[in-house]
């Protein structure tokens, strides 16, 4: 925009003329810097955050109110805007630079304690000074900066009482120490010189739209074009009165009217059912596949393999083989039937986000890895692998594809239906503020596809479906072992066992390792890659890493000083070349990679020992998994650390204690344990118990096991129970056990004994039962556990357990050995199920359990030889296992069942199967198996097969129930448009709700005509559906779009446009409401459900709506009211909210504590997951009230969640507040935030640890 005034315009042959004193008028320069300053505000709107408010013309041009991770308040960033490139450079003697540093001080005068920042955005690029230069030469502004970076701050200070300040200002800088001075004055202040000229500006904010258009279902141009939306609600904003606020809200709704189109009703929409073409995205597939190959390259996982390169090539073959089968899942579900799949499955499951949970050398990571390079060759989905372990928090994760990918627009790639992100050690990354990084992750990837992997979950992780991942078949270790040393006895069931998780079947194939605990396994393969190096040097090494993880860091820089350190001092040189000739921890990105994390663990717990600094492991507890790996492998602490922790650590003194392998204990912890197990709070004398199971004191067990009574008696149920509880020590302790059992918990004992115990146990427990202690039902059920076979003394009391308890098979069916078991059930089946298993029972249910982890190639073989002469409902149940047992078993039972047109086949008949041949599937449909014959069809020819389909309907639909052929087309993965007139010229009246779902589903087969075909006809005859097919063609719909890029709407009569899917709801809520289906319709789209709920429904239909409506609402002030208002409404706020709470006032969730009308409990559970800091005095209003009160263990355990969130001095500071300190109900308290932070806050006394209050003034 030139500033150059006009004199004269028109046409040059007769020109008008402007008088000289009116050249004067001519504004451009104003009018430049006003339209600048709008197309920076509305730069700022595109860039906010989702919770920030930007404000015009408020405090300055514009400011933001940000709301940062980790802090209480808001802070706010202010910026004045200045296009002043024409007027030549800024200074630190500019008026519009020295009014900017006014300004920044007025507004931190007006706004005490709170944290102001300051942007003075403009043009001009950084000029030197002429008049009163800085004595070092440097620019003043330039020196502004290093000061706020943490330079010198006295040679500005001179240079700023050398210029015009206000009094007040001037005082401030003569007055001001120098670290204040930069925190209050340098460091909040931004110089954002040399930016971009307006028309460059609105170009950036146009390609910035342009890059959402994924995420807005928009085309390039109209992406690009939504801009001058964008510009005039920005002009209206800053025009407009009180508040002149925008957000995020408003930006989405903005852009979504710019980028959609009207489709009138009278018109279809066929125009844009030809579009054929995938909308263009920041990446080609092409590019997204090259993206994917390089993060799952440069994210491989070590491989110990590569350690060993002269392992013999039948070890190696023996560990292809192990691991050739993809690992299987587990559904983690309360109640009910947990489902199995492969790690591909979850992609194609209805969630769109998953958690896989398993223990340290269980192979998460290389099945999450081999899983994202066989999705990638297979093509069908683009996974972007990150590995998290050492990340500080999700921006490095994000780096790590831009790093990949330069110039990639996130927020673009990541709406993506194509693309699943893959994260691995989900639940380590990020550190101490793991909470708050999750959070952001899971808001980036609110609508991508996820699947990541996990030591365990905590109660962040409710937003993911859970799995555990399986452990390798024993059957499986077995060959594996075998094959790898074929001139060797397999080694005995317990090793087999350990030898389950992965990572130890590697160590033991590939070094000839034998052991049966984990760390000495460990220790054997260290000491095997250790040959030809300095003894010394893993006594280095182990130093260094524990000093590591105390620090809580894996800097590979940290590493190799602190190895230098210690081998100086062990006379050992070169250790940085040592370290590289082991092999076992390498060098990523400047951190620390281990061949495997319990690798670091046992190094770490080595170095621990070696340097007897227990008190300072004491606060993290994942040093205790360090020191137990180190003890395995003979590790012996030394007298001062059990020592220096008895008083602090019941538990870890005792694990040290007895790594010295003495015959009693030290005194101190003998005292301790003594003194504490006749404490009358019975948090302390829990502690005290499983620290004497840990300790193995012959004199305490009978107390600890009294204590396990009490707690049974009490409901409380603590977690470490589980571990403490190990077979081998209760063994040694089984007369006394004898004599205790039948008291309250003695099933927790019988459990453990089923789940790792071993056949020593069936004498005992044979005689237990006989004795009357626990019941026959009860003993065979633990035998059958841990013996591995069916004892002779068991099979007399098998029917009975199958029939009354026969979820006690869960731990057989878990531990995958007991194959004597699985034989019996396979021949036993169709009896136990026809006169066994009652009927409605889950007894079906664990008997296919108990076929699927216990048995063999035999064990089918037999069911298979069996199943054509059992009875139909022994064949449909059987039909479960066999589809969880998978390929090849699959097909040959289904060349068996459908071939008989059976009708009762329903698992089997669904399964798709791609061994089955042509003439088979045929088969099963001449045989009344159609549906499995055509998936197999459709799924070996594709459309191929849609003339024979075609040939098969008949002339007209009307009133016909069950078209097959038609029901069989949604398999199809496209369709020719012509189908379309195919489906549509049959069409009659009336139609059959199942065959109008099929016709449906056929269209919309057809990409991408088909959906518009379907919605020009429902615009046209918005009553022709009932509601449950209106929702049908909303999911489809809405796969479209994912595909399409496209959003259709229909404009009503009265002129205005609504979304197809808006429009649809308005239409039922007005004239087509159905109790049932019209709920489930507007629970597709949440924010116009609440909108429908809180303005027109009545409380009734309202409820109906709400009561579908899972978690899915933020925060809305008017919903609140309306729902607390009604309690039929009320009782459903903690589902409605389930994932908003996090956003809540405290005054909203205090009205919610206080009412009557909502579930309490249940409420609370679901506050547990939000874990606010801010919400920091309803928590210590929740902790006083169940303080207050005999301890409830959900209670305590879900206010426990709520402090995962707060920094340590924060949660020492509420826990040392509380009223009812140190009292019974209080330990519990505090242990179980202990556990969910993993960290250790006070000690055996109930004093908190590293903690002094501070007085108040």
């Amino acid at each position: 925009m030139s500033t150059t005034p006009i004199s004269v315009f028109g046409n040059p042959s007769q020109v008008w003329s402007v008088p000289p004193e009116d050249l004067i008028r001519q504004a451009t320069a104003s009018l430049r810097g006003y339209v600048y300053q709008l197309h920076a505000s509305a730069a700022a709107w595109l860039d906010l955050g989702v919770d920030d408010d930007l404000y015009l013309e408020v405090a300055e041009d514009f400011s933001e109110l940000l709301r940062e991770p980790g802090r209480i308040d808001d802070v706010l960033r202010a910026t004045q805007v200045k296009d002043t490139r024409e007027s030549g450079a800024v200074t630190l003697n500019s008026p519009d630079v020295l009014a900017a540093i006014e300004s920044l001080h007025r507004l931190r005068a007006c706004n005490p304690g709170r944290e102001v920042r300051f942007v003075f955005l403009t043009t001009s690029r950084i000029g030197q000074e002429r008049k009163d230069a800085l004595p070092s030469g440097v620019a003043g502004l330039t020196a502004w900066e290093a000061a706020a970076s943490g330079g010198g701050v006295e040679e500005l200070r001179t240079a700023l009482l050398q210029r015009p300040l206000s009094e007040e200002l001037r005082a401030f800088v003569i007055n001001s120490l120098p670290e204040q001075l930069r925190a209050e004055l340098f460091s909040p202040v931004v110089f954002a010189c040399g930016e971009p000229d307006w028309r460059s500006l609105e170009e950036r904010n146009r390609r910035a739209i342009v890059s959402r258009r994924q995420q807005l279902l928009s085309t390039a141009d109209m992406a690009h074009r939504a801009y001058d939306a964008v510009f005039r609600d920005a002009v209206a904003c800053a025009l407009g009165s009180d508040p002149r606020r925008l957000n995020g809200t408003q930006l989405l709704a903005c852009l979504e009217r710019a980028t959609s189109i009207a489709v009138p009703s009278s018109v279809a929409v066929d125009i844009l059912g030809e579009r054929s073409e995938r909308p263009s995205t920041a990446l080609s597939i092409e590019e997204l596949r090259d993206l994917a190959k390089l993060l799952i390259e440069t994210g491989a996982p070590p491989s110990i393999d590569l350690l060993f390169p002269g392992t013999k090539s039948s070890a190696r073959d023996a560990l292809v083989d192990a691991f050739s089968g993809e690992p299987r899942l587990t559904e983690v579900k309360a109640h009910g039937i947990p489902a199995s799949a492969s790690l591909s499955d979850l992609l194609e499951l209805p969630e769109k986000k998953h958690l896989i949970v398993g223990q340290p050398g269980s192979g998460k990571t290389h099945a999450l890895w081999h899983a994202a390079n066989k999705l990638l060759a297979a093509g069908t989905i683009i996974p972007l692998y990150l590995p998290a372990g050492q990340a500080i928090g999700w921006h490095d994760l994000e780096e790590m594809v831009t790093e990949a990918a330069p110039g990639v627009k996130l927020s673009t790639l990541l709406q993506d239906p194509r693309v699943c992100i893959f994260v691995d050690s989900w639940s380590e990354f990020a550190g101490a503020a793991k909470v708050e990084e999750k959070r952001r992750a899971l808001r980036t990837l609110r609508s991508t596809r996820l699947v990541a992997t996990a030591r365990f979950a905590d109660m962040d992780d409710s937003p993911l479906k859970q799995w555990t991942l399986d452990l390798l078949p024993p059957d499986r270790v077995k060959r594996a072992v075998a094959a790898a040393t074929p001139d060797e006895a397999l080694p005995p069931s317990p090793v087999i066992d350990l030898l389950r998780l992965p990572l130890l079947l590697a160590i033991q194939v590939l070094s000839d390792a034998r052991s049966a605990t984990t760390g000495d396994l460990l220790r054997q393969f260290h000491e095997h890659l250790m040959q030809g190096l300095p003894e010394r040097f893993t006594q280095a090494l182990a130093g260094a890493v524990s000093d590591l993880s105390l620090a809580g860091t894996r800097s590979f820089g940290r590493l190799t000083d602190e190895l230098q350190t210690r081998s100086a001092k062990l006379e050992i040189t070169d250790p940085a070349r040592l370290l590289r000739s082991l092999g076992t921890i390498l060098e990523r990105g400047g951190q620390a990679v281990p061949c495997h994390d319990l690798y670091w663990s046992w190094l770490t717990g080595r170095g621990l020992l070696a340097d007897a600094v227990a008190e300072r492991a004491i606060d993290s507890l994942r040093t205790r998994e360090s020191y137990a790996l180190a003890i395995q492998s003979g590790g012996r602490a030394a007298d001062s650390d059990i020592n220096a922790t008895v008083r602090e650590d019941f538990l870890l003194a005792a694990t040290l204690d007895i790594s010295r392998g003495a015959d009693r204990p030290m005194p101190t912890l003998s005292e301790a344990l003594s003194h504490a197990l006749a404490d009358p709070r019975l948090a302390v004398r829990n502690r005290a118990a499983i620290a004497a199971l840990e300790a193995e004191r012959p004199e305490l067990f009978r107390p600890a096991l009294e204590v396990l009574s009490n707690l049974g008696r009490s409901s409380m149920y603590p977690s470490e129970w589980k571990q403490a509880l190990r077979p081998k020590a209760l063994y040694a302790q089984r007369s006394t056990l004898a004599d205790w059992l039948g008291a309250p918990n003695s099933s927790l004992v019988l459990d453990a004994i089923a789940e790792r115990g071993g056949p020593e146990w069936s004498l005992w427990l044979e005689q237990v039962a006989a004795n009357g202690k626990i019941s026959w039902t009860e003993a065979a059920a633990t035998a059958l556990g841990c013996c591995g076979d069916v004892p002779h003394w068991v099979r007399p009391h098998l029917d009975t357990t199958i029939a009354s308890r026969a979820w006690l098979l869960q731990p057989a069916a878990a531990r995958r050995t007991n194959r004597a078991l699985a034989r019996f059930i396979a021949i036993e089946y169709e009896r136990l199920i026809e006169s066994v298993v009652e009927l409605n029972s889950s007894g079906w249910i664990e008997i296919n359990r108990v076929l699927v982890g216990c048995s063999d190639d035999d064990v089918f073989g037999l069911l298979l030889s069996n199943f054509p002469s059992m009875r139909p409902r022994a064949q449909e149940l059987l039909g479960f296992a066999i589809v969880e047992f998978g390929t090849p078993w699959v097909a040959r039972f289904q060349r068996v069942a459908l071939a008989t047109g059976a009708p009762h086949h329903h698992k089997l008949a669904k399964k798709f199967s791609p061994e089955i041949d042509d003439e088979t599937a045929r088969a099963w449909i001449t045989a009344g198996h159609d549906e499995a014959g055509w998936r197999v069809l459709i799924a070996r020819h594709g459309e191929g097969v849609l003339p024979e389909l075609i040939k098969q309907l008949p002339p007209s639909f009307a009133g016909i129930h069950h078209i097959p052929a038609l029901a069989h087309m949604r398999w199809l993965p496209s369709a020719p448009v012509s189908l379309i007139d195919e489906i549509w010229r049959r069409l009659g009246s009336p139609m059959q709700p199942k065959a109008t779902q099929d016709v449906l589903n056929a269209i919309a087969r057809v990409y991408p005509a088909g959906i518009p075909r379907i919605v020009s006809f429902i615009a046209e005859q918005p009553n022709a559906f009932p509601a449950y097919h209106l929702r049908q063609a909303l999911l489809l719909y809405g796969d479209w779009q994912k595909l399409s890029g496209g959003i259709l709407s229909v404009k009503t009569t009265d002129g205005i446009e609504h979304p197809f899917p808006d429009w649809i709801a308005l239409n039922c809520v007005i004239s087509q409401w159905e109790d049932h289906f019209t709920p489930e319709l507007l629970a597709l789209m949440p924010e116009l459900a609440i909108e429908y709920v809180v303005h027109h429904l009545d409380d009734k239909r309202a409820a109906a709506v709400l009561a579908v409506l899972k978690g899915v609402a933020a925060y809305n002030a008017p919903l609140l009211d309306r729902m607390l208002a009604v309690p039929a409404l009320a009782a459903l706020i903690p589902q409605v909210f389930t994932e908003g709470f996090e956003l809540f006032p405290i005054d909203a969730l205090r009205r919610c504590i206080a009412s009557s009308d909502i579930n309490q409990e249940s409420l609370l559970y679901r506050l547990a997951a939000t874990a606010n800091p801010l919400h920091r005095a309803v928590h210590e209003d929740l902790l006083e009230r169940i303080l207050a009160c005999s301890p409830k263990w959900h209670d305590l355990h879900h206010v426990a969640d709520m402090l995962r969130a707060y920094s340590r001095e924060e949660v020492l500071q509420i826990i040392d507040a509380v009223p009812h300190g140190r009292e019974d109900c209080w330990f519990w308290f505090v242990r179980l935030v202990e556990a969910t932070r993993g960290e250790r806050l006070i000690n055996e006394d109930g004093s908190v640890r590293h903690y002094q209050p501070q007085k108040l003034p």
